[in-house]
């Protein structure tokens, strides 16, 4: 499942092309999936549903059915000083988040799909994140 904003659906499409993925755009939307379907990884965006990227972890992490579920958390777009995005790190490995990938590092569309994949993939076959 992949909970995020809208405008990151395509991005989503290239990286996990071939896998059966449901989207989410707001928390309502996102406990209904995750309520309804086995998800073998769950995918959030930093700016899912105004923000709500921790609201989710913490719901998943505090649910006996999805507690050890994989969470990979995923930043799209830059803004964040390095400051922030060391407070955000902590903060997910606090939540114990499975991985957090900052797609603009990898430079591109295509390499930055090709990571969000591999690490997905790893985390979905009980892997670590690498």
């Amino acid at each position: 499942m992949v909970a995020d904003v809208p405008q990151m659906d395509a991005r989503y499409a290239a990286a996990f092309a071939g896998w059966d993925v449901a989207l989410a755009h707001t928390m309502a939307q996102a406990r209904q999936a995750l309520a309804g379907a086995r998800c073998d990884l769950v995918v959030i965006g930093a700016y899912f549903d105004d923000s709500q990227m921790f609201d989710l972890v913490r719901a998943i992490r505090g649910d006996e059915h999805l507690g050890d579920m994989p969470i990979v958390c995923v930043r799209a777009h830059p803004g964040y000083t390095l400051v922030a995005g060391r407070t955000l790190d902590l903060a997910l490995q606090a939540l114990a988040v499975d991985a957090f990938i900052d797609l603009p590092d990898f430079g591109d569309a295509a390499a930055g799909n090709a990571a969000l994949r591999a690490c997905g993939e790893r985390l979905a076959t009980g892997g670590a994140a690498g």
